[in-house]
């Protein structure tokens, strides 16, 4: 029990750096297209806050994502055909 609970502590932690790595790409991202000086300091700002809270989110969303595909994945697996005993 303590490894599953491991594990999901380990997959939402990697969710999560993978969604802030993700609003700090687009952050970057945005900052390379738009002019400096059409951005002031309060913008600039608060457009770095937006960017890592959306990737926050979408840590979040990955990290539901993966736990749905765990929960559903033995639904979809191979089943193996029941081979015939040879007991003589």
């Amino acid at each position: 029990m303590i490894s599953r609970q491991v594990g999901l502590l380990l997959l939402l932690v990697g969710s999560l750096g993978l969604g802030i790595a993700m609003g700090e790409v687009f952050h970057r991202l945005f900052l390379s297209t738009i002019p400096p000086a059409a951005l002031s300091g309060f913008s600039r700002g608060s457009a770095h806050v937006i960017h890592i809270v959306y990737g926050a989110g979408a840590g979040v969303v990955m990290f539901l994502w993966a736990i749905l595909a765990s929960a559903l994945a033995p639904m979809f697996g191979t089943r193996k055909a029941a081979a015939p005993s040879s007991k003589d």
